[in-house]
């Protein structure tokens, strides 16, 4: 999608580093854009008796969901601020599955927004373009419509260009050429316009030297057959201290605190290609999610009261302390009392002085995983693919070789043909 030019932000292979984005840069370079489809009007087309049809929600038109709550998960003293975010999807045409994903359109925080266009030596009420050929106010364009929170080599490109001091021109050079270093990762628009008070090209130019926002996908943590025309999340808000300045995750700070009830945000569903329950009720389901993780495990368990499943349900879950952040507590300890949750295996790290995480807690249950495999269970794993998803690939593959008594390509082996038949499925970040 990228090298075709349909993808305009190239962070989406930020795992590949810099080699990748520089090869990424030489195909878009070198692509020669094919003609347009024409376009279709976003709000419908009209029919044989001239009568206009709305189209259909999805990313390319949302749907304006009006926020029915933001409740906090975890309770007071909890070094985390984690919500459940309800959306109202009532009138909007839209549905989804357990599994799928909920694409959110953001907003930047109104207070960066402020700060930036002030250090821009601008009002806010100037026009420039955004993404599409249109053009708005520059204070609607940096709230909604582009990255502020990360700086690309075009932006500090173009403001070398304008640097009136040669030496600030210099280092932005340095900083885009420099392959080893680059512009560092946690430098915002106002950090560039603070560091390089002389390179101040024309606002249109420099708003659109900048990337386009883009949509944030976040697990569907409900059922709609549990909560009919609602949509919930399980947003991890994202703060933190750095070069002397608090920073803020853009799309979790909009759901988180941006919003108020009432208020709208542009979403759409996106559907999962292969993160879904087994059709059959009596397959047994272990579910591995920590922290924020948990979320379509949720949906899951929602999905399956309600239906009446009769499969045994096996969830792993963790955090930091039981206390304060032990999400859902009351609803899976329900489950777990009616006996829909079979087994409900905990792993809180910091109420001991060694840490526990689930991976120790499946090793801990190596036999019983096993017998629950050999039994035809379905395994979905979600949360952080840097370092949970990968520890507890890791544990799987030592319990299937210890327990079942092979080498460990075999067990290597064992879990592809799980993936392969749909039965070791990961939703991962």
């Amino acid at each position: 999608a990228i090298a075709r030019g349909e993808e305009k932000d190239l962070t989406k292979c930020t795992p590949g580093g810099r080699d990748t984005s520089k090869k990424l840069k030489e195909l878009v370079a070198a692509h020669k854009p094919s003609p347009k489809p024409a376009a279709v009007a976003a709000e419908g087309s009209a029919n044989r008796d001239g009568h206009v049809a709305s189209a259909p929600h999805g990313r390319s038109n949302p749907f304006r969901a009006p926020l029915l709550r933001s409740q906090p998960l975890n309770r007071p003293g909890s070094a985390k601020d984690v919500p459940l975010v309800a959306f109202s999807l009532k009138g909007s045409g839209l549905s989804y599955e357990v599994g799928d994903a909920l694409g959110v359109f953001p907003e930047n925080d109104p207070e960066l927004v402020g700060a930036i266009i002030e250090a821009m030596g601008a009002r806010g009420d100037e026009w420039v373009p955004i993404p599409g050929g249109s053009s708005i106010h520059l204070y609607e364009a940096m709230a909604s419509h582009y990255v502020i929170t990360k700086v690309g080599d075009d932006f500090a490109t173009l403001m070398a260009a304008h640097a009136r001091i040669e030496s600030e021109a210099a280092a932005l050079r340095t900083l885009v050429e420099d392959d080893a270093e680059g512009m560092p990762a946690h430098w915002d628009v106002l950090d560039v316009l603070d560091q390089f008070p002389s390179a101040r090209p024309p606002l249109s130019e420099m708003v659109g030297a900048l990337s386009p926002l883009q949509p944030r996908l976040y697990s569907i943590s409900s059922s709609l057959k549990a909560f009919p025309d609602e949509v919930h999340l399980t947003v991890g808000v994202v703060r933190y201290e750095q070069g002397g300045r608090s920073r803020r995750g853009v799309a979790s700070n909009f759901l988180a605190e941006t919003l108020r009830p009432r208020l709208k945000a542009s979403v759409f569903v996106h559907p999962s290609a292969s993160f879904r329950l087994p059709s059959d009720g009596d397959a047994p389901v272990v579910m591995i999610g920590p922290g924020t993780g948990v979320a379509p495990f949720r949906a899951f368990l929602q999905d399956r009261a309600v239906d009446g499943a009769k499969g045994r349900n096996w969830l792993f879950f963790g955090d930091q302390r039981s206390e304060t952040d032990f999400l859902y507590r009351d609803e899976i300890e329900k489950y777990q009392a009616d006996g829909l949750l079979t087994r409900l295996d905990l792993a809180f790290s910091r109420d001991q002085a060694e840490k526990v995480y689930v991976q120790h807690r499946m090793r801990e249950s190596a036999a019983e995983l096993w017998s629950w495999l050999e039994d035809g269970a379905h395994v979905y794993v979600c949360g952080d693919a840097r370092r949970m998803a990968l520890d507890v690939d890791l544990a799987l593959r030592e319990i299937v070789a210890e327990q079942g008594g092979i080498s460990a390509d075999a067990a290597r082996e064992y879990l592809k043909t799980l993936s392969q038949s749909g039965r070791y499925q990961r939703d991962v970040y």
